[in-house]
């Protein structure tokens, strides 16, 4: 984003804010790491592309750092919420993001198991996982926001195979 675009939408909406964005390193998670951290948030960016994550962390400087999670396992999850609290204090936005394809437009007949389970295990188990432990936290809070990444390939067929539809 450009010096001139990234002031216009810098408003400080979230000064003093702590934000989760699981697969943050890459695309839509390192946009919104971006922009949540121009608009004042202190960042976690949560993945497993480490080299990606950390970089993107030090191009962001104060107020961002890079955790590895794997949103498929509980125990990455929770101990991602809980060195965020610990180190921050609180958390007040959990953007589960974090999303893997499998083959695209391949016919059911051909769609396998494996691909079905990674996918639903990151897809839908990973988001639900965050959910989980965010809220674990911020109902003793009374305060937080938890946002999930769709996909117009819910309302669209065709766009993508069964099982990321399915998890998305």
């Amino acid at each position: 984003m450009s010096p001139a675009v990234s002031s216009l939408t810098s408003s400080g909406r979230l000064e003093g804010k702590v934000a989760i964005i699981t697969g943050g390193a890459s695309g839509i998670g390192a946009s919104t790491a971006r922009l949540f951290h121009e608009n004042g948030a202190k960042v976690v960016i949560a993945d497993i592309q480490d080299n990606l994550g950390q970089a993107l962390a030090e191009e962001l400087g104060e107020n961002a750092s890079y955790v590895h999670c794997d949103v498929s396992n509980e125990e990455y999850i929770s101990n991602l919420v809980d060195t965020t609290v610990t180190k921050h204090g609180k958390l007040d936005i959990m953007y589960n993001n974090a999303g893997v394809f499998d083959h695209p437009m391949n016919s059911i007949l051909e769609t396998k198991k494996s691909d079905l389970d990674l996918v639903i295990n990151v897809n839908l188990v990973g988001a639900l996982l965050g959910a989980k432990h965010a809220a674990r936290v911020m109902i003793p809070q009374r305060n937080g926001c938890i946002l999930f990444t769709a996909s117009a390939a819910t309302e669209i067929a065709g766009l993508a195979s069964y099982a990321y539809t399915a998890s998305k």
